[in-house]
C-alpha cells in the first residue's frame, strides 16, 4: 500500500525517483506556458512576493499585479501539502488502508486539468493575453506540486521531497562528505603493526571498500540523491522536447504514470504490520486459551493488506521495529502466505531482527511457508534468528516466546 510504514528504503527510492521526473515535466510545462514561472519554486516565488510587496511602498507600476499572482502561487502549493494531508488524515482516522492511493488519484485529476486548459489556450478559449490564463495555468501546476510534494514526504517520513532540488543538491554534499571520510578512513586507517587496514598499500583496500560500499548508509543516499536529480532533469528534457513537439497531449506521460502507479499498488500492495488482538481477530482469535498463555512480555502483530486474497509486498520492517513499545522482550510476528520476500525485503528483516537482539529482544516468525523460508535462508535470517524461532502457527509462536522470555530474564506472567 502506499503508506508511510509500509514503505522500505528501496521502495521509497522507486517511487521519490519516479514521481521526480514528473515534477520535473510538470515544471518545464508551466515555465514554459506561464513564461517563466517556475511552480514550484516557493522560495523563489516568496521572494518575488516580497519584493512587490516593497515595490508597492514605490508606486512601482504592476506591484500589486506581482503581489496578487506570486501569493497565488504560494498559496495554491500551500492549499495542495493542505489536502494531501487532509486526504491522508482522513484516510487513517477512517481506518482505509491505501491512504495515499486518493493524493496520487488527485494530483492525476490535476494535471489531467492543466492539460485541459492547456487544449483551451491553443484553441483560443484562454487566450494569453488574459491574465485568468496565467492564474489558471500555474494555480492547477502549482496545486498539484504541492500535492505531491507533501504525499512524498508523508511516504518518506520527511527525508525525501521531489518537486524541487535545492534540498536534494545540500543533501548530496553532505553525504558525499560523509562517504569520502568513510571510504578514506577504511583505506588508509593504521594499525598497531605499521601497517594500514592490514595490507601494505591502501589502494590494495579499494575494491574491498568498494563493495562494502553498496551497503553503506550513506553512498544508498548519494545514489538516491543523485538519482532523483538526475530524474527531475530528465523530466525537465523530456518534458520540453515532448511539449513542443504535442503541446496539447503533453501531459499524457506523467497522467498516465500516475495511474500506472495506483494500479500497481492496488494489484500488488505493500503489506502493513498491525498488533493481533487474540480474541476479536477472525484467523488466529477466538480462543481464550490460547490468550490465557499469553505473557506480559510478549507483543503479537501479523502483516495484513487491503486486499486479503492478492500477493503483496513486504513492509518496512526497520521502521516497524523503531514503532514498537519498549514493554515487548519478544515479539512474535505472523506472516502472511501471500506475502513476497525479495532481496530487499529478507535484508530488511535481517536487519530489524539484529536491531531487536542489539536491545535484548527477540523476534519470533509464525506461518512462514517453505518457499518464504528458502528465501529468508538465503539472506541468513535463519542462521541469524536460528530454526528454532520459525514457529507454525500462533500456538507453537507463543510457547517458544515464553522460553525466549525466560531466557532473556523476564518474567513470564500472564495478561
Amino acid at each position: 500500500m502506499l503508506s508511510a510504514g509500509a514503505y522500505s528504503f528501496r521502495l521509497k527510492s522507486r517511487l521519490a525517483i519516479s514521481l521526480s521526473w514528473i515534477a520535473g515535466y510538470t515544471n518545464v510545462i508551466a515555465f514554459i506556458m506561464c513564461g517563466g514561472i517556475v511552480v514550484s519554486h516557493v522560495t523563489g516565488n516568496v521572494t518575488h512576493f516580497g519584493l512587490a510587496v516593497a515595490e508597492t511602498g514605490f508606486s512601482v507600476a504592476s506591484a500589486l499585479q506581482q503581489v496578487a499572482f506570486f501569493g497565488f502561487l504560494v498559496l495554491a502549493f500551500f492549499a495542495g501539502a493542505v489536502a494531501s494531508g487532509v486526504m491522508t488524515e482522513g484516510a487513517r482516522r477512517r481506518g482505509i488502508a491505501s491512504k495515499y492511493m486518493l493524493p496520487m488519484a488527485v494530483e492525476a485529476l490535476l494535471l489531467v486539468a492543466l492539460a485541459i486548459g492547456i487544449e483551451l489556450h491553443y484553441t483560443g478559449f484562454l487566450p494569453a493575453s488574459n491574465r485568468s490564463t496565467f492564474y489558471v495555468l500555474s494555480g492547477l501546476a502549482s496545486l498539484a506540486m504541492g500535492l505531491q510534494n507533501a504525499t512524498i514526504t508523508r511516504i518518506s517520513g520527511a527525508v525525501i521531497r521531489t518537486t524541487h532540488l535545492t534540498g536534494v543538491v545540500t543533501d548530496l554534499g553532505l553525504e558525499s562528505v560523509q562517504y569520502i571520510l568513510w571510504a578514506w578512513d577504511r583505506t588508509h586507517r593504521p594499525l598497531r603493526n605499521g601497517r594500514v587496514n592490514g595490507t601494505a598499500r591502501p589502494s590494495s583496500r579499494l575494491g574491498r571498500v568498494w563493495r562494502l560500499s553498496s551497503r553503506h548508509a550513506s553512498f544508498q543516499r548519494l545514489l538516491l540523491l543523485a538519482s532523483i536529480f538526475g530524474s527531475f532533469l530528465f523530466g525537465v528534457i523530456a518534458g520540453s522536447v515532448i511539449f513542443y513537439l504535442f503541446p496539447t497531449r503533453a501531459l499524457l506521460a506523467p497522467v498516465s504514470f500516475l495511474l500506472w502507479i495506483i494500479y500497481v499498488d492496488w494489484r500488488k500492495p505493500i503489506a502493513d504490520v498491525k498488533e493481533l488482538d487474540l480474541t476479536a481477530d477472525t484467523e488466529f482469535g477466538g480462543s481464550e486459551g490460547v490468550k490465557a498463555m499469553l505473557p506480559g512480555g510478549v507483543g503479537i502483530y501479523r502483516l495484513t493488506h487491503h486486499r486479503r486474497d492478492a500477493q503483496h509486498h513486504a513492509p518496512d520492517f526497520l521502521a516497524w521495529v523503531d514503532r514498537l513499545p519498549r514493554q515487548w522482550r519478544v515479539v512474535i510476528l505472523a506472516v502472511s502466505p501471500l506475502t513476497h520476500f525479495d532481496a530487499d525485503s529478507a535484508m530488511n528483516l535481517l536487519a530489524a531482527a539484529q536491531k531487536l537482539r542489539s536491545q535484548h529482544r527477540e523476534l519470533i516468525l509464525c506461518g512462514v511457508r517453505a518457499v518464504q523460508y528458502k528465501a529468508l535462508d538465503r539472506h541468513g535470517l535463519v542462521e541469524e534468528l536460528g530454526h528454532d524461532l520459525f514457529t507454525p502457527d500462533i500456538e507453537f509462536a507463543i510457547a517458544r516466546a515464553i522460553n525466549a522470555l525466560e531466557a532473556l530474564g523476564g518474567e513470564p506472567a500472564v495478561t
